[in-house]
């Protein structure tokens, strides 16, 4: 099944559960975001990343309270967090010895730009696409990129945007979730 058509049924499932929000539209991706987001990030967008930019047009939300994101807010963090001197971040949590980084799968790096944030909570975390993997990762793995309290990188449950969708929408299909009086969907 392509990207797009999984996106739609998606969609579908949640507004069929009765979610009535997040889904705050925003414009899809066009050639030259696409353009300015590898020139940013500096290598060719891989693993669903042109189909989900151009079809995600709204913030569709994901376990932990994250939501999808435009083009325009990915591109920014890019940008901005390319300035940002992450060694004091990066020695902090190899202290921590907690294995994030042992069999590989992740660059031994707290932050790179080529980890595309597609989703974001409150906090300014995100689920990102890794289009820079580790030695033993695979490009378009998915990361949890916890940015508040310094937290860091981690692989993320699922290997890649279609499984993210795929586990998702299994989720809603299952019922594993509660909506709130004002239409917010929480997964169990």
């Amino acid at each position: 099944m392509n990207l797009p058509t999984l996106i739609d049924e998606y969609v579908e499932a949640l507004q069929t559960a009765g979610v009535k929000t997040p889904f705050t539209p925003f414009p899809p991706a066009t050639d030259a975001d696409l353009e300015a987001l590898e020139a940013a990030c500096g290598t060719s967008l891989q693993s669903g990343l042109g189909p989900w930019l151009r079809h995600v047009t709204c913030a569709l939300p994901f376990q932990g309270n994250y939501e999808a994101v435009p083009i325009s807010s990915i591109l920014e963090r890019v940008k901005s967090t390319k300035t940002i001197d992450f060694a004091k971040h990066l020695s902090n949590i190899q202290s921590w010895n907690d294995g994030r980084f042992e069999n590989g799968k992740l660059e031994r790096t707290y932050w790179q730009p080529q980890w595309i944030g597609i989703a974001r909570d409150g906090c300014g975390n995100e689920y990102c696409v890794d289009l820079a993997p580790g030695p033993t990762g695979s490009v378009g793995q998915m990361l949890a990129m916890e940015f508040q309290d310094g937290q860091g990188p981690y692989v993320a449950p699922w290997a890649n945007l279609e499984a993210m969708l795929r586990a998702h929408l299994a989720r809603v299909i299952d019922g594993d979730f509660t909506i709130d009086e004002d239409g917010f969907i929480e997964f169990e």
